[in-house]
């Protein structure tokens, strides 16, 4: 299969849009189970889809190509490549708060109904088999097309993948012994810790090691970010967006 041996920027954006529909969709079915239990998990679930749906979005733009492609294009999008890696950091750190405190808040609610569990098992055994593939895809289209945006795209799937693993065994658990209904909010405020982590060395390394301007407007809107390696200060900030255009950078 070719978009598994030598995948291109085509598959990579078609990706993203089969991600983008997959979160949406389990967002969506996230919050319907929790009108319909009120299990904090399920707002867990649907919280954790929703900051995943932000990462495929960043990812999608950097491999925005609806048309045909030629150098040029691919030379654009190369350029949105280092504000869509810093983008999905950010969103990283984001989707490890979300998580963190909801499992916190997942700890105060004490023991699910059994009785309302198999729809959660249900959907949470689908979710481990979609965001498992999509992972697996994103790591390897990541390593091939040597992305790093979309390897942290990956992170926040697998993030995904664990979340529903764990909230499907929970789920089976609890109806038979619903005294360790605390094992799925620990194992989700583990994985909200370690976002936050990756999220934070990556931004971390941007600004401090790689002085990038990541915290000016001009940088997040032109293709080029440029770093004074000399004064330690932003060049973006002593520069007019003219002038950056006028230096490559455009505001795609």
């Amino acid at each position: 299969m070719r978009f598994w041996k030598s995948p291109d920027t085509k598959d990579a954006y078609r990706l993203s849009w089969v991600s983008l529909a997959c979160t949406v969709l389990g967002a969506i079915a996230g919050l319907v189970l929790f009108k319909k239990t009120g299990s904090s998990l399920c707002l867990t679930f649907s919280l954790e889809n929703f900051v995943d749906f932000l990462s495929s979005a960043a990812v999608l733009w950097r491999f925005f190509a609806p048309s045909s492609l030629d150098a040029s294009v691919e030379e654009k999008l190369h350029r949105r490549e280092k504000r869509a890696s810093i983008g999905v950091s950010l969103i990283l750190i984001v989707l490890g708060i979300a998580v963190f405190f909801s499992a916190i808040y997942d700890f105060t609610q004490k023991e699910d109904d059994p009785e309302k569990l198999e729809a959660i098992a249900g959907i949470s055994f689908v979710s481990l088999i979609i965001f498992g593939i999509l992972s697996l895809f994103k790591f390897h289209y990541a390593n091939i097309l040597e992305s790093q945006s979309l390897y942290k795209d990956g992170l926040c799937s697998l993030i995904g993948t664990i979340l529903s693993g764990t909230l499907f065994i929970n789920s089976l658990l609890i109806q038979q012994y619903p005294a360790i209904y605390w094992i799925d909010p620990t194992v989700a405020m583990f994985c909200g810790i370690g976002a936050c982590v990756l999220g934070g060395s990556h931004v971390y390394e941007a600004r401090q090691k790689e002085n990038l301007p990541i915290f000016t407007k001009a940088w997040w809107f032109t293709s080029q970010g440029i770093k004074d390696t000399g004064s330690g200060h932003d060049a973006t900030d002593d520069m007019s967006t003219e002038a950056m255009q006028a230096e490559g950078g455009d505001f795609v």
